[in-house]
């Protein structure tokens, strides 16, 4: 049997996952480039979050200051935070603040909150006993900042509009919307109100040559995000490139247009997939979000054999489940997010041959993202998923594994 070895259960053990196929079939592992590069040392993380790439360092930004705010990224994205954090606590500590003039607050946007285990997760345990964490509401307390030149309305966390030092910390991955996040989404959709959020998810319709996954270069939600960082305020961003183990492999701070930007094109041969195509089988791996693992489908349907004759897997392996999204996803039987739309049977034969979910944890709610649940199989191990795939290609086949469907992105063939 060959065998290609995938990373799994980031948040949990953060093992690899071996898969099996048949000598007969022909398998590709689809990698990026920076998926292989060695982590960063403490001292070097600590290095670049005290070296900026251009402006003043953070110490410098803290002297003088009343109330500090450190937003970071949740459990959705890989950012390892608690490898960061203790060195942006050093630099305001040297600058005179003291713990009670620090707080944490989670960029979930839309998202469901979370508690101290994932805290603990996140940030460390250190961080959690000493400092406040607080999640971010998008029904309350939010304070009004004006509007987008387009015309959103911003709203932001009553908490992070009241510090005069507010910091965020995240990763840059290629994002479905925006290209590649990081920047300043931490601001927008991280700490904005609903109202906020709806409109800025309305976005993608304006446009849709100007968003997609991998599409940096003029992309109009960017350009929100952009807005909304100089409305809020956000004085100092790191932002982090992440390999297939969950490790820092480059971070930058600074000023969070030049953070993403840098970011953002190393991230465009960091995370790219030379251009490849036409396979029988995907099998999509969902790792550094594996809670949005629905996103990986959407690599799946740009590598397979055109016209619906493919088949998909997606691996789907986060035992907490998909995250509640108060915008995308189902809150009822025929209800959800204003983005949401029920999904009926017979939409993914229209895409592929079929549909098989690897998903140890399974509910019925899981693909409300993508399609009804009966258009896919839904199985709990590897085994299961080979022994479709065999029956249905008891030949020969092309078959791509997709290291991480959730931080890659397919390059334009050249």
């Amino acid at each position: 049997m060959k065998k290609v070895s995938v990373p799994s259960r980031l948040w949990y053990d953060n093992v690899e996952r071996v898969l099996t196929f048949p000598q007969r079939w022909d398998v590709s592992s689809l990698t990026s480039p920076g998926f292989d590069k060695p982590g960063l040392s403490p001292d070097e993380i600590k290095a670049r979050v005290e070296h900026p790439i251009e402006g003043p360092t953070l110490e410098e930004l803290a002297r003088g200051k009343k109330q500090a705010l450190i937003v970071f990224d949740d459990m959705t994205r890989p950012t390892p935070v608690g490898d960061v954090a203790p060195f942006v606590l050093e630099a305001l500590h040297r600058a005179g603040m003291k713990k009670d003039q620090i707080r944490f607050l989670w960029a979930l946007g839309s998202h469901g909150a979370y508690d101290m285990i994932n805290a603990r997760k996140k940030l460390g345990d250190a961080i959690v006993e000493n400092y406040a964490v607080f999640n971010h509401d998008p029904f309350q307390n939010t304070v009004h900042a004006g509007r987008t030149p387009t015309g959103v309305e911003l709203w932001f966390n009553r908490e992070f509009m009241n510090c005069d030092l507010k910091i965020g910390i995240g990763c840059i991955t290629a994002h479905v919307h925006v290209g590649f996040g990081g920047g300043a989404k931490i601001i927008l959709p991280g700490v904005a109100g609903i109202e906020t959020i709806n409109q800025f998810h309305n976005q993608l319709y304006r446009d849709q040559s100007r968003t997609g996954l991998g599409n940096f270069d003029n992309n109009i939600m960017r350009a929100e995000c952009d807005a909304a960082g100089d409305l809020a305020g956000l004085d100092f961003k790191i932002d982090c490139l992440i390999n297939r183990r969950g490790r820092i492999t480059s971070l930058y701070s600074g000023p969070f247009r030049a953070t993403h930007a840098a970011g953002a094109a190393e991230g465009k041969e960091h995370y790219g997939i030379p251009f490849s195509g036409g396979y029988d089988i995907v099998v999509s791996n969902a790792y550094g979000k594996a809670n949005e693992s629905a996103i990986a489908l959407l690599l799946a349907l740009m590598t397979l054999k055109p016209g619906g004759q493919g088949t998909a897997v997606l691996i789907s392996d986060a035992p907490e489940g998909q995250v509640p999204h108060y915008v995308m996803r189902s809150w009822g039987s025929d209800y959800g997010g204003r983005h949401f739309s029920p999904k009926t049977p017979g939409f993914i034969p229209l895409l592929m041959k079929r549909l098989v979910v690897l998903n140890p944890h399974p509910d019925r709610t899981c693909l409300d993202l993508v399609c009804h649940i009966d258009d896919a199989v839904i199985v709990k191990t590897w085994d299961e998923a080979l022994a479709i795939l065999e029956q249905d290609y008891p030949d020969a086949a092309k078959v791509a594994v997709i290291q991480d469907g959730t931080m890659q992105y397919m390059k334009p063939p050249s």
